[in-house]
C-alpha cells in the first residue's frame, strides 16, 4: 500500500485504522509501521495478532465451500461418462473404426471399376455389353 492508497482509504473508511476491513486494515498498519521504521519482528507480530484476532467461522466458510461445489457439479450424460472411461472410449473407438471401414467397403462397392466387369465378361465367355455379341446379326446371345 502507498501512501496515497493510505489516504484515500482513510476518507472513505475514517480515521480509525483499527475499523477498517480487513486486508485494507492489515495493509495499514503494516505501513504505519514501516514509517515508525518500527522493528519488521514488531511488524510481523502486530499482523499475525490482528490475523488472530479477526473474527471469523471457518467451518461456515467450509460449508459455504461445499455447497458451492455441490451445486456446481452435474451428473454426466450418459454419453459423457462412457467416454471419460477408458474402456468406454475405447468401444467408442472401435466402433467408429467399424463403421468407416464397413462404409469405405461399401463406397468402394458403388465405384466398381468398368474394367473389372469388362474381364470378368471376357472370363465368362460373354459381351461386356449385356451378352450381346457384335458379330451376332441376329441379335441374340452367346447363351
Amino acid at each position: 500500500m502507498t501512501r496515497d492508497e493510505f489516504e484515500r482509504y482513510r476518507r472513505r473508511f475514517g480515521d480509525t485504522v483499527e475499523a477498517w476491513p480487513a486486508p485494507f486494515r492489515q495493509q495499514a498498519l503494516a505501513l504505519m509501521a514501516a514509517e515508525r521504521n518500527d522493528d519488521p519482528d514488531a511488524v510481523l507480530d502486530l499482523l499475525v495478532l490482528e490475523a488472530a484476532l479477526a473474527d471469523g467461522d471457518d467451518q461456515a466458510l467450509a460449508r459455504k465451500v461445499l455447497a458451492r461445489i455441490e451445486a456446481g457439479s452435474t451428473v454426466p450424460s450418459f454419453l459423457a461418462r462412457l467416454l471419460l472411461s477408458p474402456a468406454g472410449f475405447a468401444a467408442c473407438a472401435a466402433a467408429v473404426l467399424v463403421a468407416a471401414t464397413l462404409a469405405g467397403y461399401q463406397v468402394a462397392r458403388l465405384q466398381d471399376d468398368p474394367s473389372d466387369t469388362e474381364l470378368l465378361a471376357l472370363a465368362s465367355g460373354s459381351s461386356a455389353d449385356g451378352g450381346v455379341v457384335a458379330d451376332d446379326p441376329a441379335g441374340e446371345g452367346s447363351l
